[in-house]
């Protein structure tokens, strides 16, 4: 018995078969899933059991940092950091300096 396209569902004969990511596939089914550039054994990237293209994988993103109190004071000097303007100290800073 020939196995249903993972795609549109309908019968895949051997002929016009490809299986890849524990699924059978129509060649013109086995398309990225958000370009539907079609996609063959050597160029697909499979993420989640879905085909994508190289640009269309989906990139892993990290995750956030924890909230140490070492890094909630980065966190805070930054902040202030970049609301100071150049040339914004005042007199005493710059004599502070020398």
């Amino acid at each position: 018995m020939n196995p249903p396209c993972a795609r549109c569902g309908k019968i895949v004969y051997p002929t016009e078969k490809v299986s890849c990511l524990d699924k059978n596939w129509h060649k013109g089914c086995f398309h990225c899933e958000v370009c539907k550039m079609t996609l063959n054994m050597k160029n697909y990237k499979g993420y989640d059991k879905k085909p994508y293209c190289n640009a269309h994988y989906p990139k892993t993103s990290f995750t956030i940092v924890a909230d140490t109190p070492e890094n909630l004071r980065l966190r805070q000097q930054s902040e202030l950091q970049s609301q100071e303007r150049p040339g914004s100290y005042s007199n005493d800073h710059s004599l502070q300096a020398r």
